[in-house]
């Protein structure tokens, strides 16, 4: 057979081209050389990963990074508190090769095949942890103002009305040591992370030490009362008193905002006291009847507030106490120490306790 699969005659009929039958015997020849020559010298190159390829994964429901890996960060490092959101970050990894100990088929499947990033290029991932561990002040508060930024090298995740999702992880193919950063801003304060440096910035601190709430042991009594005036003698019996008090660390509060500086939180106090009953009142001077102490002395209160609600034919009051301190204070005594007199305005007396008795207290928020 011919090269282009025709049998040619023994003697050519005059009208053949031979030319056109050359031609075509050095096509195919062309054709063979270039055969040989594609498998003698292979075409040569490297196949990359491109920079900016991202890839992010939601509802993972275990840590991508294996345990006590470097890339597993503390838990005070990788948290963010506030007041409608609580995240953590679980760990940050930069690598150029898949790591065989993370479980990085939650993000990419069962089989990777993702090439080496180029020189100067790295994969960088980060995962929230997928229980944070904590709580916002105010979760079930519609978030009007939250918006979150998270950052690996010139690639931005932009979250509007929420934050990143527990156990949600991104990946990003960035400049080796490229900035890794989140960005929370939360009704108006922004809080961040270095995710490279594993440094926070413009904390709320009040959030991070301590508990936020405290009620103490009661503080009862029973007292009595006398007065011998103009030849009558007044007296009570038994007026018995009950209450304890409930202490909370205060940073945001929904009808306000943000009540306090970042190194600062709000002391408030709430008890309970029966002004009133059987036609005979007992008045208290709130800062004098409650003195409270921290590392630094005697606080002073910033302000003093009351309700009053009736109670049979007598009246409650609930007191609010509040004062500045710093953030790290979680330690401060009570000292409760009601006072007489005890009046009955119909009879126009005022009548002395016999038996007052001061109260010591503690509230330990740590």
């Amino acid at each position: 057979m011919s090269p282009i699969g025709i049998t040619p005659a023994r003697h050519s009929p005059p009208n053949l081209k031979l030319p056109k039958r050359t031609a075509a015997l050095a096509a195919a020849a062309a054709a063979t050389a270039l055969t040989l020559s594609a498998c003698v010298e292979p075409a040569t190159g490297t196949l990359n990963t491109r920079a900016g390829y991202t890839i992010d994964g939601a509802d993972i429901p275990v840590s991508i990074c294996p345990e006590g890996d470097d890339s597993r960060l503390a838990e005070e490092e990788g948290l963010l508190l506030g007041a409608h959101f609580a995240l953590r970050v679980e760990c940050v990894a930069s690598f150029t090769e898949l790591p065989e100990s993370f479980q990085l088929e939650y993000l990419f499947g069962e089989d990777p095949n993702l090439f080496p990033p180029e020189n100067g290029y790295e994969f960088t991932m980060v995962q929230f942890a997928p229980d944070p561990g904590h709580e916002g002040l105010d979760m079930d508060d519609t978030p009007t103002e939250l918006e979150a930024v998270l950052s690996i090298g010139e690639k931005e995740w932009v979250f509007t009305d929420e934050v990143p999702a527990p156990g949600s992880a991104y990946l990003a193919v960035a400049a080796k040591d490229a900035p890794i950063s989140l960005e929370v801003n939360d009704a108006g304060r922004t809080q961040s992370l270095d995710l490279r440096e594993r440094t926070a910035g413009d904390l709320v601190q009040g959030l991070y030490h301590g508990s936020r709430k405290v009620v103490t042991d009661y503080a009862a009594h029973a007292v009595d009362a006398y007065l011998s005036t103009g030849g009558y003698e007044y007296w009570v019996e038994e007026w018995n008193y009950s209450t304890t008090f409930t202490a909370n660390r205060v940073v945001y509060v929904p009808e306000e905002g943000w009540v306090t500086e970042l190194d600062r939180v709000v002391l408030s106090l709430d008890f309970v006291w029966l002004h009133a009953g059987n036609g005979l009142i007992w008045e208290i001077d709130p800062k004098k009847t409650l003195k409270v102490s921290g590392d630094d002395g005697e606080l002073t209160p910033t302000a003093v507030d009351h309700t009053s609600e009736e109670w049979g034919d007598g009246e409650i009051r609930y007191y609010t106490m509040s004062y500045d301190v710093p953030a790290d204070a979680l330690q401060f005594t009570l000292e409760f120490s009601p006072k007489g007199p005890i009046s009955w305005p119909d009879e126009g007396v005022e009548m002395p306790v016999t038996n007052e008795e001061s109260h010591t207290l503690e509230v330990d928020f740590s």
